[in-house]
């Protein structure tokens, strides 16, 4: 696995984690916005060389969904809805932003569910998904600033 800047791939721990730098415009109730991350994730088997690579990825929060462009090998990349997501929302901290400093928002580790064609863009570089459709493909955490809108 390796992230593409501005990702970045962080090693350390026992789990591999990629930090994507994130912005879009959200409800600060999560019901509703968007988001989008910079950079991409490739995954390429060692023992032949195939790979899979994903950018663009964004999401809706009404919907709890993920999107990405996926290519895989040379081929053009295409849209795939990869996964989807739910927010247990005592997993989640809002603090609410004043005159002198953003708010923000983290949460803690979620899941994401594999959706159909995730796993068929998986199955199509590799042969197989790494997981079933509807099982937990990643565990998601994070931090975002909020600012508020002008206007």
């Amino acid at each position: 696995m390796a992230a593409g800047a501005p990702a970045v791939l962080d090693s350390s721990g026992p789990t591999p984690c990629v930090q994507w730098p994130m912005e879009g415009k959200i409800s600060l109730d999560l019901t509703e916005g968007s988001w989008t991350v910079g950079g991409g994730l490739t995954f390429t088997r060692a023992s032949d060389g195939r790979s899979l690579r994903f950018t663009g990825a964004h999401g809706d929060l009404a919907q709890r969904s993920m999107l990405v462009d996926a290519t895989v090998g040379d081929e053009a990349a295409q849209p795939v809805a990869l996964s989807t997501y739910k927010l247990d929302m005592t997993k989640v901290t809002v603090s609410m932003p004043s005159a002198n400093s953003p708010g923000w928002v983290e949460s803690k580790p979620f899941d994401t569910t594999l959706e159909p064609d995730g796993a068929a863009v998986f199955s199509r570089a590799f042969g197989a998904s790494p997981v079933p459709t509807g099982s937990s493909l990643a565990t998601l955490a994070g931090r975002v600033d909020v600012v508020p809108a002008l206007g």
